[in-house]
């Protein structure tokens, strides 16, 4: 049988796969600008294939395990490699945006907010809280066991790159109200995922203490 791993433990492994480098921003940076097209254009294939390149739930992991180990600085850095790579999330979606308009490719800015797709991404809806729910839930179960679930992070992504970058494309669209809404959803998205991963790992840690006693 294999020995307990501790809060601390999984925290510090956690810790260890989370850097604030070059390819994280880059990757970051190019799921903004795939989100930005997709949103844009109104394609899903194109939002699922920005999902996939952003790593954007290890940080939100990271947070969630120094908050259940009371690791606070290590929590704390957690939130500002999230809050970065979403920042370069939006800057992309931003760039492409500006891009696309000075182009010619879109229409004017002002016209940009009245797309399906965007619009869906700055209404916080319970579809969407669900979803960041579960992703923390599994991200979670993934960072007890000591993990890495692909799936997992793509289906945190689409609760939190999509909305990064709707935020910064109707802030250009001249809506500040609708762009307000895109980061609330952000806001209330990684809140989710950072809430149900902490207490899935909490809940885990006392379920092992429960079963150690009971030997």
């Amino acid at each position: 049988m294999s020995p307990r791993v501790s809060l601390t433990e999984k925290c510090e492994n956690k810790y260890e796969q989370v850097a604030l480098d070059t390819s994280y921003l880059v990757l970051m940076s190019m799921s903004g600008v795939l989100a930005g097209v997709a949103l844009l254009t109104n394609s899903i294939p194109i939002l699922i294939g920005a999902m996939v390149i952003a790593p954007a739930l290890t940080p939100l992991e990271l947070v969630s395990a120094g908050l259940a180990a009371k690791r606070l600085n290590r929590a704390g850095f957690g939130v500002l490699v999230a809050f970065v790579g979403l920042l370069a999330a939006t800057a992309g979606a931003v760039v492409t945006t500006v891009t696309l308009n000075m182009t010619g490719v879109l229409p004017p800015a002002e016209n940009l907010i009245d797309k399906p797709l965007l619009e869906e991404r700055i209404t916080a809806g319970w579809f969407s809280v669900v979803a960041a729910a579960a992703a923390g839930i599994a991200a979670g179960v993934t960072t007890d066991k000591d993990r890495q679930d692909t799936l997992v992070g793509v289906v945190a992504a689409l609760a939190l790159v999509p909305a990064a970058a709707a935020g910064g494309i109707t802030l250009l669209s001249r809506a500040p109200a609708k762009a307000s809404g895109g980061l609330l959803l952000l806001v209330l998205n990684a809140g989710m995922v950072v809430i149900t991963g902490t207490v899935t790992l909490w809940l885990g840690a006392r379920g092992d203490r429960k079963a150690h006693t009971a030997k």
